[in-house]
């Protein structure tokens, strides 16, 4: 690496956001950036916990995190790092491994505002030619096949028993829009749940009696959620989700972890929570 020229990853894309990490060698320093590359000129705003780390194969790890905000006002950045992450002498002796260096940036998003969530697939009028019904929420209208939700979820398919010859219209109330559109994409095969998405979709999922997005929601919290375990009990619970239920008990081992997952408010805890940490609590008395 020459003196002062920074190496880029490529992007990634998170939660509609383009991401990606630099590099640079700085006098005698290695230094490391994470930036966020949006290219807007609207206000916009991202509150985040952000921790940079090398990594070495031996299991050793250097970190340094911070949490002010990335956006287009003043005060606020694109990118965000160290420019004297750690002593190029250092890096050398205990990070490179056949002239690499292993670099990871963990990012928690608290809040975004001013960034809308990239549609993966579009229900306007550009798709009314292939769509025999339209639904309606918040004033948005959606484009879609009277068959392919009737088959899915038990509601739709009450709900279309009508078969008028003109392209009919059904409002949908006690829904967001944009839930709506994410609803409509995991319907369709797409990848739209998230960290960011999978209330508003499972909300809808349990309202619409579609077991299949059901099922998806509650695979998505078992395997790739980064939730806490309190917060999965909670859905577990509201939405009837046995084997969300029954993994998230199967990881409280502890008297700490008993006390996390505890809320004041007994109606959001399901008793037969209860009872399992009752009985795991009881265990652990010497």
């Amino acid at each position: 690496m020459k003196e002062g020229i920074y190496v880029y990853s490529e992007a990634e894309e998170h939660f509609g956001v383009p991401w990606n990490l630099s590099i640079v060698r700085n006098e005698q320093h290695f230094g490391i950036y994470l930036y966020c590359s949006i290219k807007k000129t609207e206000k916009w705003r991202i509150e985040a916990e952000r921790d940079l780390k090398l990594i070495a194969v031996t299991g050793k790890v250097r970190s340094g995190n911070l949490r002010n905000p990335f956006g287009n006002s003043e005060g606020e950045v694109l990118n965000w790092g160290f420019p004297g992450f750690i002593t190029w002498d250092e890096l050398i002796k205990d990070y490179v491994i056949d002239d690499s260096v292993t670099v990871e940036a963990r990012v928690k998003i608290l809040k975004m505002t001013g960034i809308e969530k990239k549609k993966l697939r579009n229900f306007d009028e550009s798709t009314e030619e292939f769509s025999d019904v339209i639904l309606i929420v918040e004033d948005q209208k959606f484009f879609v096949l009277r068959l392919f939700l009737a088959s899915k979820s038990t509601f739709f398919k009450s709900l279309f028993m009508d078969k008028s010859e003109k392209l009919p219209e059904y409002t949908l109330s006690d829904a967001k829009s944009k839930d709506f559109q994410n609803f409509l994409e995991l319907f369709y095969g797409e990848s739209s749940l998230d960290e960011s998405t999978i209330a508003g979709i499972l909300h809808l999922a349990d309202a619409y009696d579609a077991k299949l997005a059901v099922q998806k929601c509650e695979e998505f919290l078992m395997e790739n959620s980064e939730k806490t375990v309190k917060e999965k009990l909670k859905l577990a619970h509201r939405y009837k989700l046995k084997n969300l239920k029954i993994k998230c008990l199967s990881k409280i081992t502890t008297a700490a972890e008993i006390r996390s997952v505890l809320s004041h408010d007994a109606s959001e805890m399901d008793p037969s929570v209860v009872g399992a940490l009752l009985q795991k609590s009881l265990s652990l008395i010497p």
